[in-house]
């Protein structure tokens, strides 16, 4: 079964939608750092951002699109409470994240309310029912199947106790085990055991020449004191250590081993088994052997592996030579002989960045996997066919949403993950979403041309397809069409533009990277993506976020908005008047614009508006009445923005999303006043985009969010106008 095939249904209205404009997202991504091919390293653990009320004042009636996916970093099912199952979602392997819930063997899933916000990494269940999870905030366990939770005291810094392995010792349930996050080296405590059930906890950590975080955890079944822990660095770096004696002592294990990050660890008493590796910096190691606890290792992996970056482990329980590896970026790989054979991408899975596997409880052929944005899989056939099981998860991040100005139900979304994404495609509105054949890579915006073609810009890693601009074909598959300046991660782009007069017109806008340099660019095809010429190469440290064209026939006046990040901060608006051959700033500011956005005015062709982040807090709009040449703010401020849409019906009508506590607001005098426009968004993610969509039954309003798609109505009579609004 093809998994890009899959269809994902969800309750949703299926009601007319259509043409949006593009707007650049605010997210940050899940790191800075990114290598030569675009490969980001896992996520660092940040303090979380303070929580914040969430906001359901106002008009709006906003309801959930979808589609259904979130960042699933392990998935387990109780081995006494039959259909239970549980899925740790944790954004980007760093905080914000949650758990959830099923009782129907994976088939439908709630979230659990007292672990809202919370990441949660691994999840352990003891012989009777009990659940231990480790997450962002220490370890929390479970007397009622998951259902309550109850937080344990590790006794650190509670700044600094992000737990990301917990193990339960086979001969001794009251024995836990849990690995803790280096905290970007201030947590020098990294492994710790507790006697008592959780009550109570002692410092196991091993000898390390520098804090690295306790990634997996293996007892050896029939002997308490025999654990192996292995550790990993942020962006590199790994090592695994040996105790006989319950951690009073430790052997460094790590000899004959790459010397890059470890994942994972499995122990049955005699076989132990090591995986990892990391996608950023191409740090490989795969999967390795030991039958002498660690003295000496063989690679279990063989040629046929695409990727050598393993995330977890399982063994079959009745066949210790039925081996199953988690890969973050090629799926699930399956052995019945114990290594002399694969088979990679096995049921599918070949595009997954998996990140955990597991068998259910005392069975041989039911398979979990979770998975970077996708969610849940599950396998009932022992591997050899995985179906996505995530209905009820809406935790996917999504960075741009879109509908068709030729189809208004047709819906399109993009989404990524540190290093993959992807676009899902809706023909019905949002009702059931389709994943698209795209290249799995991260994904920054989604758009369809004035004929209804839709087009989607992947931001890498190139290691996975080239960056650039891709096509939707009749057939369905997809045809990358550049810009594409080398083998390495040159061009991240994020705004698109067609002309609704020449369908061979596009626009691009974004950046250059790596050794391409860092200034902001501006990308012309005249021959629909055939050929590219960068027409504007701006600045160091600028990007270009949002590009319009005055729609006055002539496709002659074109304005760019772009972000700055040099010192002092630069930001400001380009502009060109011979049809994007050549362009000059017109406005330029001495402040901090994050991505700004452009909507044009329905009322007249000279008017835009312009929406950014004036500072870390701050949002605010300009508008001009000459096509970009000069730039006013409208005198309104609020929380920072991270969508802009101008009512294509009302030219005195705004919206905005932003972040906070009002997660969306409307103006109804071009801008210089804003009240909510939120109701239903009470537990929805961050807002990354808006767009309008207008059908011949009414408009609406579409946003993407950090979890998952919203729409709501906009029509005159449905707006109720609320007081005391203040930005």
């Amino acid at each position: 079964m093809n998994l890009r095939h899959l269809r994902f249904a969800i309750g949703a209205c299926a009601c007319a939608l259509a043409a949006s404009a593009i707007a650049a997202p605010a997210i940050a991504s899940s790191s800075s750092r990114t290598d030569v091919h675009g490969m980001r390293a896992g996520a660092a653990a940040l303090p979380p951002a303070a929580a914040s009320a969430t906001g359901g004042a106002g008009s709006g009636a906003w309801t959930s699109l979808g589609p259904p996916g979130g960042d699933v970093a392990d998935v387990a099912a109780s081995p006494t409470a039959a259909g239970v199952v549980l899925a740790g979602i944790a954004p980007g392997g760093s905080f914000g994240g949650t758990l959830y819930r099923s009782v129907d063997g994976g088939g439908h899933w709630s979230a659990v309310a007292g672990l809202a916000g919370i990441s949660v990494h691994r999840i352990a269940f003891t012989p009777s029912g009990e659940a231990y999870a480790a997450t962002q905030d220490s370890v929390w366990t479970s007397v009622d199947d998951g259902a309550t939770w109850t937080h344990r005291n590790l006794g650190i810094d509670p700044l600094n106790d992000e737990t990301f392995a917990v193990a339960i010792d086979p001969g001794n349930p009251s024995t836990i085990w849990a690995g803790i996050s280096d905290a970007a080296g201030f947590q020098t405590v990294n492994l710790m055991r507790s006697l008592d059930g959780g009550t109570s906890w002692t410092d196991r950590t091993p000898p390390h020449d520098a804090a690295m975080t306790g990634a997996g955890i293996a007892i050896d079944p029939n002997d308490s004191d025999t654990v192996i822990a292995v550790f990993h660095g942020d962006f590199g770096g790994g090592e695994v250590w040996v105790t006989t004696d319950g951690g009073d002592t430790w052997e460094n294990r790590s000899d004959g081993l790459p010397g890059t990050p470890v994942n994972a660890v499995d122990y049955d008493g005699t076989r132990l088994l090591v995986g990892g590796g990391q996608n950023f910096g191409s740090q490989d190691l795969g999967l390795y052997a030991s039958d002498d606890l660690g003295v000496t290792w063989s690679p279990l992996h063989d040629p046929s592996w695409p990727l050598l970056v393993v995330t977890a482990i399982a063994v079959d329980p009745a066949d210790a030579q039925t081996i199953v590896t988690a890969t973050d970026g090629a799926g699930v790989n399956i052995t019945h002989d114990g290594g002399a054979t694969w088979e990679t991408g096995a049921g599918g899975t070949g595009s997954l960045a998996a990140q955990s596997v597991r068998y259910a409880p005392a069975s041989s052929s039911t398979l979990f996997v979770g998975a970077n944005s996708l969610g849940v899989f599950v396998s009932s056939d022992a591997g050899s066919d995985f179906a996505a099981s995530s209905s009820g998860i809406s935790e996917l991040s999504l960075y741009s949403i879109a509908a068709s100005p030729a189809d208004p139900l047709q819906l399109a979304v993009a989404f990524q993950g540190p290093n993959n994404g992807g676009v899902f495609s809706s023909a019905d509105g949002g009702a059931t979403w389709i994943v698209e054949t795209v290249p799995p890579t991260r994904y920054s915006q989604v758009g369809f041309s004035p004929s209804g073609v839709l087009y989607a810009i992947s931001s890498g890693p190139s290691t996975v397809a080239p960056e650039g601009l891709y096509r939707r074909e009749s057939s369905g598959r997809w045809t990358g069409l550049g810009p594409d300046q080398g083998d390495l991660y040159e061009s991240d782009l994020a705004a698109m533009r067609f002309s609704v007069n020449d369908p061979n017109l596009i626009l691009l806008g974004g950046a250059d990277f790596g050794v391409a340099g860092n200034e902001g660019t501006v990308w012309r095809s005249v021959d629909a993506g055939q050929t590219w010429v960068k027409e504007y190469e701006g600045e160091a440290a600028t990007f270009v976020s949002a590009i319009e064209i005055v729609e006055d026939g002539s496709d002659q006046t074109m304005i760019a908005a772009f972000t700055g990040t040099d010192t002092p901060d630069q930001g400001g608006v380009l502009r060109s008047t011979d049809g994007g051959v050549s362009w000059a700033p017109v406005l330029e500011q001495s402040m901090y614009l994050q991505r700004p956005m452009l909507c044009a005015s329905p009322g007249n062709a000279q008017t835009f508006f312009m929406a950014s982040a004036l500072d870390f807090s701050t949002g605010g709009l300009s508008r001009s009445d000459d096509g970009g040449a000069t730039w006013n703010p409208t005198g309104w401020q609020g929380a920072t923005i991270s969508g802009l849409a101008c009512d294509p019906a009302d030219s005195d009508v705004l919206y905005v999303a932003q972040q906070g506590n009002v997660r969306a607001a409307r103006s109804s005098d071009q801008g210089v006043s804003f009240t909510p426009f939120a109701s239903g968004l009470a537990t929805a993610g961050s807002p990354t985009q808006l767009a309008i969509a207008q059908g011949s039954s009414g408009s609406r309003l579409l946003m993407a969010t950090s979890k998952g798609s919203y729409a709501t109505p906009i029509a005159d009579d449905d707006v109720i106008f609320v007081d005391g609004f203040d930005g």
